[in-house]
């Protein structure tokens, strides 16, 4: 075999490996053992070849396939011979074996899943529409080819959003999880900002009181202190911007919640003035039915 090939891309190297590990587990089962020892014997040489796959080193392999070879002459031995002697040398190895490598080896990785066949629409499942396609635009449809539905507004831990249809699309999806890990990792720097930053900064300015203290007392000034200012000032400007951002997000969640029911009843009058009953709930037990 060529030094410049691995053993494992070299086909004379895999078809020995094979063969020699087919014969071992050919033998090891018509050996006359007990049903302990054979499984045990099965798992090890298992666990063997599965960690010695990757083995590159000559001398590391020869150790290997001699061993066995060794193996392989002694099972053929247990199974010429019925007699109890000619089993004895296998007990004995398999009594010496570690105990995790005669355990089961790990069962195989399952297969990975195939891809989602493509969306009846032709676009990615994630894709969203354009600004000026966007449901607030667009809505509601003076002309519909089907039959038209009156959209349902909803909440995600205070996000609002129509629900249009079922199931709710992966974009829809993805863009709500997105706000709500946001607006939960702002929430969660105020919190840090009042019961971690806030008493830090209080300390803080609590030792330069301190030391400006001493100083005065030894008639020594403490330069840059009265310009700098306080570290509880910093705290609470970073603690005023988060709840800024928030009352800021809550404004414009107001503003998206009346722009929403404006199109839910601007769609209830259309499927009124059709003819058609307004169903909420479920089909065999509405909790509210508007009739036209």
């Amino acid at each position: 075999m060529p030094r410049f090939l691995t053993p494992k891309k070299s086909t004379e190297h895999r078809v020995a490996a094979i063969a020699l590990y087919r014969a071992l587990l050919s033998g090891c089962s018509s050996a006359a053992l007990p049903d302990d020892d054979r499984t045990a014997l099965r798992n090890a040489i298992r666990n063997k070849f599965r960690q010695n796959r990757k083995l590159q080193s000559p001398y590391q392999l020869g150790l290997s396939f001699q061993l066995g070879y060794e193996t392989v002459d002694k099972l053929d031995t247990a199974i010429s011979s019925s007699s109890s002697a000619a089993t004895a040398p296998l007990s004995r190895l398999i009594a010496t074996l570690p105990q995790g490598l005669t355990r089961a080896p790990p069962a195989p990785r399952p297969a990975p899943r195939p891809p989602p066949p493509p969306h009846p629409s032709g676009k990615h499942p994630l894709a969203t529409l354009p600004p000026s396609r966007a449901v607030l635009a667009v809505r509601p449809y003076a002309h519909v080819t089907g039959q038209r539905r009156v959209p349902v507004l909803a909440s995600a831990n205070g996000i609002p959003f129509l629900r249009l249809t079922k199931p709710q699309p992966a974009s829809l999806s993805r863009v709500l999880r997105q706000k709500l890990a946001r607006r939960m990792a702002t929430f969660h720097a105020r919190i840090e900002l009042q019961n971690y930053w806030l008493p830090l900064a209080q300390q803080e300015d609590e030792w330069d009181a301190l030391v400006a203290a001493e100083a005065a007392a030894d008639g020594e000034r403490v330069s840059g202190t009265a310009d700098e200012g306080c570290w509880v000032d910093v705290v609470l400007k970073a603690r005023e911007e988060n709840v800024d951002l928030y009352e800021e997000w809550s404004r414009r969640d107001r503003g998206i919640v009346r722009r929403m029911q404006a199109i839910v009843d601007r769609e209830a009058e259309l499927v009124l003035k059709e003819g058609r009953s307004i169903v909420r709930g479920r089909a065999k037990a509405p909790v509210r039915v508007i009739k036209p």
